[in-house]
């Protein structure tokens, strides 16, 4: 039983370090990010183990109900089916073909090896499973870490970006004061300047008016929602939805569109800095 246990807090381990690794400090991993979008649909569509796992462990100890327990895996496999289902389609969408294939062939191989185990027919083991304990255990406390920590990994990685923006902040102001006036661009090969943030790309610099703008992407789990944070010096943050509306907009029509095209905007604690959540 022990090895059992062991096995339980090693799958929440595993399943909470891909959870939060985006948050944590580190040079950009795309694939992070693919991995956490994973576990936390995962920390959501696994509840539906549970009930599932409940019944089995109630089927394992009921004289009344034993003669019924070779349902109990196969429901568990079609909803484990569902639940795979769920991170194929988050891999296709965040990483790609290679990821997608991956998750989709170790399924294949779990499936199998569960089908030949648990089928009509097959030799059935005497005493109770291990198996519903996985089935609870698992998505019960991944699910409550992520309800429990989620924001505040976000807020936390929001608040490491801006700070490790000082230093460039500092080096677009001394050329301000050596020059008169700020950079044109930052576009270059090394940027040097990084967020170090595994699930935060880069900054990105944009002039606007007499002052400019540094952006970077913050990695949230809302739905259908993408959250730029952006500096300005004079507290003119903009952000555009469209790269064709600044080629093809007027400036009339540009200014209107940059007050409408977010569906909200939050000030945040660290001053000049804004955050902007398009869908």
């Amino acid at each position: 039983m022990i090895k059992h246990v062991f096995g339980i807090v090693l799958t929440i381990a595993f399943v909470l370090l891909c959870t939060f690794l985006p948050f944590l400090p580190g040079s950009y991993d795309n694939l992070a990010v693919a991995l956490s979008e994973m576990a936390h649909l995962f920390g959501i569509l696994g509840l539906l183990l549970a009930p599932i796992g409940l019944l089995w462990l109630a089927a394992d100890r009921s004289s009344r109900l034993v003669q019924r327990r070779h349902v109990f895996p196969l429901l568990a496999l079609l909803a484990s089916t569902l639940v795979w289902l769920g991170l194929y389609l988050a891999a296709v969408i965040h990483s790609g073909f290679t990821l997608a294939c991956a998750v989709v062939l170790l399924w294949l191989f779990l499936l199998r090896r569960a089908w030949v185990k648990f089928r009509p027919g097959a030799e059935v083991t005497t005493g109770a499973s291990v198996l519903p304990f996985y089935l609870i255990a698992v998505p019960v406390v991944v699910a409550l870490m992520q309800f429990m920590f989620v924001e505040r990994a976000i807020e936390y990685s929001r608040n490491r970006a801006i700070n490790n923006s000082a230093p460039l902040i500092a080096a677009i102001e001394e050329y301000r004061t050596r020059n008169g006036h700020y950079p044109a661009s930052l576009l270059a090969e090394w940027p040097d300047y990084l967020p170090r943030v595994i699930g935060i790309s880069q900054y990105h610099y944009q002039p606007h008016g007499d002052a400019y703008n540094l952006v970077f992407e913050q990695f949230n789990y809302r739905v259908g929602t993408r959250e730029f944070v952006v500096y300005n010096p004079r507290d003119e943050q903009v952000m555009t939805a469209h790269a064709r509306d600044i080629l093809e907009f007027t400036p009339s029509q540009l200014a209107l569109e940059r007050t409408r095209g977010h569906y909200a905007q939050h000030d945040l604690p660290q001053p000049h800095w804004k955050s902007f959540l398009f869908d």
